[in-house]
């Protein structure tokens, strides 16, 4: 069942920092009473939400992932983005291998230290208007970018999984990846990622489909025609891959 959380949104005034608690005219020992009585919520070092956030944000189906990026972000200030694997699993995106347990996020060259914090996989690079958007207010990397630099930093594969499933569920199409191609052209792996682009088929409807068409090509095989029903006259079966 599909969570509407159209309703829901992690506020920036509800993510809040010691700074701002103490700003507020909080004490230290007041902070940790609040704590203590389940008020705040303690996200990380420094970093806090609202019981009343944190509660309605948990009954969504990614809610700790996305309070730990809400939280992350927050840290480290307005130019950061949540990307890479973590918007991936925020967008829905079916990835290879387990999930990590560090909140990938964006930054641009020359914005804050170079270093990130505890529990955050902190990268630099460009981020044009285009290529951010949002999920309940926390900036997040669009589908079409998040694609895009999975299939620049990933092996082959891991991308294809990626591109498929983007594809598949419609979140994102060749045109827009096309376009974020042409805006990452000078980046390290993008022509890895344009073979991924290339190779992506949204017909693919699982992660070991698209592995298997990895493996075909890997083969020398020549690549099939996906998701095709068998039986002229009367219906028997629809096969995930066909050659004639």
């Amino acid at each position: 069942m599909k969570t509407d959380d159209s309703h829901i949104y992690v506020r920036s005034a509800a993510i809040m920092t010691t700074a701002d608690l103490l700003a507020a005219g909080r004490s230290q020992e007041q902070i940790r009473t609040l704590v203590k009585r389940g008020e705040l919520l303690r996200l990380g070092i420094g970093i806090y939400a609202t019981s009343e956030l944190a509660e309605s944000v948990s009954r969504l189906p990614f809610g700790e992932l996305l309070l730990s990026a809400a939280a992350a972000v927050r840290a480290l200030g307005p130019a950061a983005v949540v990307s890479h694997r973590t918007a991936a699993q925020i967008h829905g995106l079916d990835l290879l291998g387990r999930p990590s347990s560090l909140v990938s996020v964006t930054r641009p060259p020359g914005v804050g230290s170079r270093s990130g914090r505890p529990g955050v996989l902190l990268h630099s690079a460009e981020l044009p208007a285009e290529h951010i958007g949002a999920r309940m207010a926390v900036p997040v990397t669009t589908v079409g970018r998040t694609v895009v630099d999975l299939a620049r930093m990933s092996p082959f594969r891991e991308g294809v999984v990626v591109a498929d499933s983007a594809l598949n569920q419609k979140l994102t199409s060749k045109k827009e990846l096309g376009g974020v191609l042409t805006g990452c052209r000078r980046w390290r792996g993008v022509r890895k990622a344009a073979e991924v682009v290339e190779f992506a088929d949204g017909l693919s409807e699982s992660p070991l489909e698209s592995i298997a068409r990895v493996v075909f090509r890997d083969c020398g095989l020549p690549p099939p025609e996906l998701q095709v029903e068998i039986g002229a006259d009367e219906f028997i079966g629809r096969v995930d891959f066909l050659w004639e």
